[in-house]
């Protein structure tokens, strides 16, 4: 016997082409999906954006009340809904052109609506499934193009799960041999070669622990701290002056690049296997603020030991089809921005030659590579990927806790964004000018997210929806600290 569509309560007032005011007759969650039937195109689906419950108690009376006294009163539930849309003969969205008449029925939408106009299907060679609609079973599949295409970011306060939700998203990647370069500033990510011991809610969404120790491999600046990594090197006899001037934090090009030249072809022409020390001892014996200042930069290049002889070959650091982890747990900041300017320099510069495949540069803790205020070694090349890199197929995946200290040009070019709970003003305030569609009541909405739950837009979708993210296959490497045992 087929189950009768829920009335949830009826349309008053004036009514907009882009959203409308309901009276409720039965209780209606913030984010849900209502369906009206319009004359010309059927069902419509709709969103509850704001609610709010109305009475005839005003302030004197409430006053007078008795601190035993029952209030009498007569109150009502009020909400505003806002039009998604139907889907016409050729499968476009569209949102009528004529309103809705006042007194029409609201329902509650069911699935099949919700999936049609939405978009949610099963993509099985190009979906990334990283949850179900919140309050529904209905897949949420992020297309894997789009991603790389059109780049992403991971926005939650500290605490919010990006690092979790990030590592589904890097096992949907793994399972469709998605390429990948993950910056892992706190060497988090290592869990995802082992399989997550069982949870409960699995079953509800379709996952088995499973563990990608074969796609996975890892390198490090310091294998001290970080026993499971390869030695993370660069090429000093590969790297031009130019590259020498990055590593040694010099961006006066114009004051340093000829005496570095120089120097490098005086050092070269006495012993072609000259090392960083020998550079340092040369610049120690010339004359003048420009070999003092260089000799004092060499020194820290040579104590990060991040040049030497031979460095990582990049058929070792990008492997097709798998992830190659950049743990820099324990690392100093001004060599972490190092790292990853040379990093992304050399990915970037192979991609556009086609000496590479397409390939996912994942960026955790974003906001301190391409900072917003101030400067970073690594920024000018993030920024040149996110406004270039899509051409190329290097995609960017831009991951913080702090949406207002990203550069505003790399946040913006991240079409797909998954967002959990954000508390702080400004971070709302960047996250609002950043993302089209998002109305008043999902900015509210995004303060108050239950954990596991995040906002998508894009990836495929052409409106917000919140999805509850699916449990992670593989470990979470991420869990604070417990400083007092339970």
């Amino acid at each position: 016997m087929k189950r009768a569509v829920e009335e949830v309560g009826r349309i008053y007032g004036d009514v907009g082409l882009g959203q409308f005011h309901f009276s409720l007759t039965v209780p209606v969650e913030r984010g849900d999906y209502l369906a009206v039937v319009d004359e010309q195109h059927g069902k419509v689906l709709c969103q509850l954006d704001d609610l709010k419950r109305k009475s005839d108690l005003d302030l004197e009376h409430a006053g007078a009340l008795q601190p035993s006294e029952e209030a009498h009163l007569h109150e009502s539930m009020l909400g505003v809904a806002q039009i998604v849309g139907y889907r016409d003969a050729s499968g476009v969205v569209k949102i009528p052109t004529i309103p809705f008449r006042p007194g029409a029925h609201v329902y509650r939408a069911e699935e099949p609506l919700i999936a049609e106009v939405l978009g949610l299907k099963h993509h099985a060679n190009t979906g990334a499934y990283v949850g179900l609609l919140r309050n529904h079973s209905l897949r949420v599949e992020l297309d894997i193009n789009q991603l790389v295409q059109r780049h992403v970011s991971v926005l939650a306060k500290t605490g919010g799960g990006k690092s979790y939700l990030l590592g589904v998203l890097i096992e949907e990647l793994l399972r469709h041999r998605v390429t990948c370069v993950i910056i892992d500033p706190h060497g988090e990510y290592g869990s995802l070669r082992v399989p997550a011991e069982k949870n409960g809610s699995s079953a509800r969404f379709g996952v088995e622990a499973q563990g990608f120790g074969k796609q996975i491999q890892e390198y490090s600046p310091d294998v001290s701290l970080n026993p499971s990594a390869t030695p993370l090197t660069f090429s000093l006899r590969n790297s031009d002056p130019r590259d020498l001037l990055v590593f040694m934090g010099l961006s006066n090009v114009k004051s340093f690049l000829a005496p570095l030249k120089q120097l490098i072809e005086r050092v070269a022409a006495a012993n072609p296997e000259y090392t960083v020390h020998d550079l340092v001892r040369a610049a120690e014996a010339g004359e003048g603020a420009i070999a003092e200042t260089m000799a004092e930069r060499l020194e820290y290049v040579d104590q990060t030991k991040l040049l030497g002889p031979k460095g990582t070959s990049l058929n070792d650091l990008v492997k097709p089809g798998g992830a190659t982890l950049i743990n820099l747990r324990g690392v100093a900041p001004d060599v972490q921005e190092l790292v990853v300017s040379r990093i992304a320099s050399t990915l970037f510069d192979n991609r556009k030659k086609g000496k590479i495949p397409p390939l996912f540069l994942v960026i955790e803790e974003a906001h301190n590579f391409a900072p917003q205020q101030g400067s970073a070694t690594s920024s000018r090349v993030l920024k040149n990927i996110a406004s270039e890199g899509r051409k190329f197929g290097l995609g960017l995946c831009a991951v913080t806790q702090r949406a207002a200290r990203i550069d505003k040009s790399v946040l913006s070019q991240c079409n797909t964004q998954l967002i959990l709970q954000v508390t702080n003003p400004l971070d709302l305030k960047a996250i609002a000018q950043s993302i089209e569609g998002l109305t008043p009541g999902m900015t509210e909405m995004i303060q108050s997210l239950p954990v596991g739950v995040a906002l998508v837009t894009g990836g495929g979708y052409h409106t917000p929806l919140f999805c509850e993210v699916r449990p992670r296959a593989t470990r979470h490497g991420g869990e604070s600290v417990q400083i007092v045992a339970s």
